[in-house]
Formats: C-alpha cells, structure tokens, sequence
C-alpha cells in the first residue's frame, strides 16, 4: 500500500510541477491524437470527393410492400457497379472514423490514467516531489483539451464532406419561400425567449463543470479498483456504474422536489393561446424552465465534480495498491 504525504508534497520543490506535467501529458498523447485527426480529416475530404465528384441518380418504384426509393451512382453496368461499392465503403469507413475518435478517445484517457498512475509507471511518479491534485489535473486537463480537440476536428471532416455554398444558397431559398409570417414571427420571438442570457451564461460553465465531472468519475473509479489485491478492472468497472447510479438516484430526488416550483408558471397560462401576448408569456414560462434546469445542472455538476475530485485525491494520498 502507497500512501503519500500531501504536506510534503505541497513544498517548494512541487509548486511549479504543474506546467512541466502539462507539457509533458500533451507531447505524451499528441503522438496518438494528431495522427487520429489527420485520418478523420483525410476520410471526410475523400468522401467529399467520392459524393460531390460523382453524379447520382434517384431510382424509384413500387414493390409489395409500397413505394421505395434508393439514391446511387448514375452509371450502369460492370463499372457503376464498382463505383458504387466503392462509393459506398469511402462513407462507411468515414463513419467509422468518425465514431473511432470518439471510441479512441475514450480509451487514451483511461489508458493515460491507468498506465501512468495506476500501473508499474506509478511507482516512478509518486516518487516525484508532486501532489496528487498536480497529477489528477496533468490528466484531466489534458483530456479536456483533446475532447475539444475531437469534437472540433469531426465537425470540420463533416463540412468537408456535406458542405458546398450552392447546398446553403439552396436552403436559405426554400426556407424564404416556405417560411410563413406566423413561422418568421415564432422564430423571431420565440427563440430568445425561450433561450435568455441567464442561459447562454451558463451553458458554456455546465459544459466545461459537466465535462471534468465525467473524467474525474472514471478516475475515482479507477482509484476504487485499484484498493483491491485482484480482480483490479472489473472493480474500477463495478464502481463506476456503482457512482452512477448513485449521481442518478440523487439528481432524480432533487429533480422530483424541484420540479414543481420550477413548472408553477404553467399553472398561470391559459389553456389555449389566441393572442401573440399569450403566446410570448408562453415562450417566457418555457425560457424560466429551462433556466431554472440550467441551474439545477450547474449545482449538480458542480457538486459531483468536487465530491469526485476529493474522492479520487483521497485515494491516491491513502488507499493506493500498486502492488
């Protein structure tokens, strides 16, 4: 069992190992993150080649059971075949890659945790003059960053592969010419009122709170299983789904307490909407919801994000097993 001093950690030798951890995480994993990228990358600009380089046609027909239509290469014969299958498994190996980032990501995370603290690698760095808030946050910060990172890169292979100006010049056209004024006046109105600023103020801090919660819940799970002599995974496995449900169970309670004085305005509208002010006290009432939801996140974020981090700290100062 390795237990550690936070007292001795919290020295002069240990303040400014934060930076250099840092540094040290994001060359680590930018060996495994950019190479993903770029073949995330090169897989939506093939696809784009393969969809907007090729002409297509839509077959339509009937059959027993009702009408169908299929969209395919416009070419005939052995070739449009060929064309088509490979078509075909350029879009099936981009979504793949797409889902593989993620996948990929979710595995480097644990994997840089587990290996690196958890593992033989641990014996070396609970041997430097570090605290183990610096070690927690030289992982999660890290894994933030590349969560981004990923999440920015799949959105830019999906406009290199869907986007092209005469595709939104196309939308803009149909949404003017169906657009209805009653359409144009709910958008207009409606929409801000039911998104305010109290929301967009804190959408981006539950992102981020929601985001460190969910890393630092695998490590505290990580951190239980390794307590135990054997059977190490699948006692991180049963205790993640262990702090699940007990995050669930809780915000389910104080949701069903809340929800009430959060749903009252309702009780005050009117049962049908006839004039525009009725129908913007509506879209008020909504807004008031979804705020009142966007805080309740927050504190539930917030909360699970701090009880999790001690936990996780707790255990690595006390009850580690690298044996």
């Amino acid at each position: 069992m390795l237990k550690r001093n936070e007292n001795d950690m919290a020295g002069g030798t240990g303040r400014g190992m934060l930076p250099k951890l840092l540094r040290y995480e994001f060359r680590a994993t930018a060996r495994l993150y950019l190479p993903l990228y770029l073949v995330v990358l090169v897989f939506g600009l093939i696809g784009r080649f393969s969809i907007h380089g090729v002409p297509w046609e839509v077959v339509s027909g009937s059959n027993k059971v009702g009408l169908w239509a299929s969209v395919r290469p416009a070419a005939e014969g052995f070739w449009g075949e060929v064309l088509a299958a490979l078509t075909s498994l350029v879009i099936v190996a981009y979504v793949l890659g797409v889902l593989g980032a993620f996948v990929v990501h979710f595995i480097i995370t644990i994997q840089r945790f587990w290996k690196n603290l958890m593992g033989d690698e641990g014996y070396l760095m609970f041997t430097l003059p570090v605290s183990s808030r610096q070690l927690l946050w030289s992982k999660a910060i890290p894994a933030f960053v590349w969560r981004i990172g990923t999440v920015i890169t799949v959105a830019v292979s999906v406009l290199l592969l869907c986007w092209t100006p005469a595709a939104t010049q196309s939308l803009l056209r149909v949404f003017r010419e169906y657009a209805s004024p009653e359409g144009l006046f709910l958008m207009e109105q409606w929409f801000p009122r039911f998104f305010q600023p109290f929301f967009w103020l804190l959408f981006p801090i539950v992102t981020v709170i929601d985001a460190f919660s969910g890393l630092f819940m695998l490590y505290a799970a990580m951190a239980i299983g390794h307590t135990v002599r054997r059977h190490k995974i699948w006692a991180s496995i049963g205790a993640y789904f262990a702090i699940s449900m007990v995050i669930g169970m809780a915000t389910s309670i104080l949701t069903s307490a809340l929800l009430p004085g959060m749903t009252r305005g309702f009780q005050q509208l009117p049962e049908e909407f006839v004039t525009q002010a009725e129908m913007l006290r509506f879209a008020d009432v909504v807004g008031e919801l979804i705020n009142g939801t966007m805080l309740l996140s927050l504190v539930i974020s917030a909360v699970s994000l701090v009880a999790l981090y001690l936990l996780a700290q707790y255990l690595l100062d006390t009850q580690l097993n690298l044996e």
